[in-house]
This record gives C-alpha cells, structure tokens and sequence, in this order.
C-alpha cells in the first residue's frame, strides 16, 4: 500500500510541474482556448482502428481515436493536445465527447443494417477518479439502445495511479454494465504487474516499444513471450500495438499473441470507411 502512496505522491508533483509549464507558456495557453472552442464548433471528430484476431485476420474489434482539425492550424495531432487537455478540466469534456461520439456512431452502424464490433474508447486518469463513471456510461448507452458488450474502456498505468482504490470501483462498475477493460501500453510502467491482481482486466494491449523490431531482436521476444505467458495464466487475452511489417506478425503469431493492431492491418479509418470493413467482414462481433 505504501508504494501505491508513493506513486500518487509523484503523480500530483509531476502534474503541478506541468501546470506551472502551461502557466508560463503564451502559445500553450492559445492553444488551449482554442481546443475549448473546438467542442464548441465540431472540429473534433473520432476515427476507428481495426483490431485482428492474429491467425485469421478477422476483424474483432476497434479503438476509437480522436482527430481534431482546426480552420487555420489544419490538423494538430493527439500527442500536442491530448497532453493538453490531460492538464486541466478539458480532459473531461474531451472524455465526455468521445464517450457520446462513439456510443452514437455504433447506433448508426445498427441503424445501417451492420452489427458492429466492440469500440474501445480511451479513459484518462481524471476520468478514473470522477464519482458517477459508470453512470454516464450507462447513460449514453441508454440514450442510444446500445449494449455494453460493444463498448470497451482502455486504461494506462499512469491513468490508475492518481487513485488507484476509485479507479478500480469504477472500472468494476463499468464491468457490471458489460464492459471489458484492456490495460494500455503494457509493459512501459515499473509497476504494471502488480496492478493485475486488483483490476477487472479482460486484455493487456502490449506496447508498440517492444512490438517495433521484435521479428529481429531475440531479447524483445523473449520479453514478449512472458508477458503473453503471464497474461495467458490470468486468463487475459494479449493485443499487439504498432505493428508495422508482415514480419512482426508472423513473429507475434509465433509468441501466441491473440490480436493484433496497427498499420500493416489497419490504420485509423473515419466511420464511412469502417462501415465498409465491416460490411466486408461480414460485421460479425468476435468473442472476447
């Protein structure tokens, strides 16, 4: 427990240097107005990246990804205003906007005939701590006749870390409304493995870090192929990140990973376009 205290100590003193950066920098302070004013006049916008069972490469899922294109800045990528938002209040708004974006475009895919795949949407740490998580999920899913089976959550280590003990009953109250739970970029924290034993996992998601080169360098499989093996022993499904060449497949198929995500498959497509995919796939849901 004690070391849970110490990760939240270091998480606030990180999160106040970063407030005091925002402070002093002008064109940060610009840009963050101006990501106000863009949930205000629908500059943001979700894109949908497949996600492949690793053998057949049968679509079985998507993450749900947010672009934000500006009049006059053209398209500002996710890694300036994500970071952004995650340092104030706008974070919840953005959740909020994903949340309401996502659930509305998988009833549009029903609405089109397609039985769509679950989305998995991206939940910040802000978001973990908020009393009523589950209830605005519930609400939005309610508001569109959706099922929970078809929404996931995805959760970093540093997301969990603020407040572990609230993030945990929210994400097993997201579970009662049939929600799976995938921990994001696995393996990058110093901590990741004790998390397993409290969270309400269904999959880990293994970071493009050891993904990148791994049909090359012998050290990454190995690391690869124990935490497959862990996962596996928890009865927790293993999602690949990033990946780039045929050759980091056939590797991944070789460590028994179970799905796999990223540019050689799929990259993030707009709804249209995945409309299509699934059409062509027959938009079956695969089993968790």
């Amino acid at each position: 427990m004690s070391s849970m205290v110490d990760d939240s100590a270091l998480f606030s003193l990180n999160l106040s240097a970063e407030l005091a950066t925002l402070a002093a920098d002008p064109e940060l302070i610009a840009l963050q107005r101006r990501l106000r004013e863009a949930l205000l006049q629908d500059q943001l916008s979700l894109v949908f990246q497949p996600i492949f069972d690793i053998h057949g490469l049968r679509l079985h899922s998507a993450e749900a990804l947010l672009r934000w294109h500006h009049p006059e800045l053209g398209d500002v990528s996710p890694a300036r205003f994500i970071p952004l938002a995650e340092r104030s209040d706008l974070i919840l708004d953005l959740g909020r906007h994903v949340l309401a974006q996502a659930v509305a475009q998988i009833a549009r895919w029903q609405a089109q005939g397609l039985e769509p795949v679950p989305v998995a949407i991206n939940i910040s740490g802000a978001e973990l701590k908020q009393e009523g998580f589950a209830r605005q999920i519930d609400e939005a899913l309610q508001r569109h006749g959706v099922s929970g089976r078809l929404l996931r959550v995805e959760v970093t280590e540093h997301g969990l870390i603020s407040d572990f003990a609230r993030a945990t009953d929210n994400l097993r109250a997201a579970g009662e409304l049939g929600l799976g739970v995938a921990l994001d970029d696995f393996g990058t924290g110093y901590s990741s493995f004790r998390y397993l034993r409290h969270l309400p996992m269904h999959a880990l998601k293994i970071d493009r870090e050891f993904v990148a080169g791994v049909d090359r360098d012998a050290r990454d499989q190995r690391v690869v192929r124990a935490m497959v093996a862990m996962a596996h022993s928890l009865r927790l499904k293993v999602i690949a990140e990033g990946v780039e060449t045929e050759s980091e497949l056939i590797t991944l198929r070789r460590l028994h990973c179970d799905y796999v995500q990223g540019f050689f498959t799929g990259r993030p497509m707009p709804p249209a376009d995945f409309a299509a995919l699934l059409a062509s796939q027959g938009g079956a849901t695969a089993p968790t």
